[in-house]
């Protein structure tokens, strides 16, 4: 007597906790529907843009530079049909510029970006980049009259240039997404944040 009346409370249990996991099902369906909702009306995460420097849209003129190594090399200008150009402004004092600099060279490889790193430190400090993060010395370097005409006042800072010298899009970078942001607005026409959230229709 004693066992079956067990066996008949542990199926009750059974049977409870199968109505609470079916009730629970269409709350935890419309908590996911109301989280891609969200997502859909979050703006995305990009470089922040700062107002110094000529702005995306305007063309680089081209200006002669020379590497680390001696290498001539120009920044600006009319490049090679299909070349996407990734400055990046760095610094061997920089925690976070150490944190992007191979952060940027996996991203420049798998998005086919020409990657050409940029600081004004002395040549010791940048000769130590270089080898710490097993850079090429023919694409760093290191003269400030470049930050200066970009305006570059903050580091860790990166631009993207198309074929033409042509300014894509630009900004503070401390992480992938950043850099990410840099080539979708490429792909999109907005070159920051501001102008993408403008030109989203307002919510009713």
């Amino acid at each position: 007597m004693e066992q079956a009346a067990s066996m008949t409370v542990l199926a009750w249990a059974q049977a409870l906790d199968w109505l609470l996991l079916l009730a629970l099902a269409p709350v935890l369906g419309l908590l996911f529907r109301r989280m891609r909702h969200l997502f859909a009306r979050v703006a995305p995460v990009g470089a922040l843009m700062t107002s110094g420097g000529p702005a995306p849209g305007q063309t680089l003129a081209a200006h002669p530079l020379r590497a680390l190594d001696g290498t001539a090399l120009t920044v600006g200008g009319p490049q090679p049909a299909g070349t996407r150009t990734l400055l990046l402004f760095v610094s061997g004092t920089c925690p976070i510029s150490r944190k992007m600099l191979p952060i940027a060279q996996d991203f420049a490889r798998r998005e086919a970006l020409a990657l050409l790193c940029l600081g004004d430190d002395t040549d010791a400090m940048q000769q130590d980049l270089v080898a710490r993060f097993g850079l090429p010395p023919s694409r760093f370097v290191n003269d400030p009259e470049i930050g200066r005409v970009l305006g570059i006042d903050k580091l860790p800072f990166a631009l993207l240039l198309d074929a033409s010298g042509t300014i894509v899009a630009k900004g503070l970078v401390n992480n992938r997404e950043h850099l990410e942001s840099l080539v979708v607005a490429g792909e999109t026409g907005h070159v920051s944040v501001q102008s993408y959230l403008d030109a989203r229709p307002r919510a009713a």
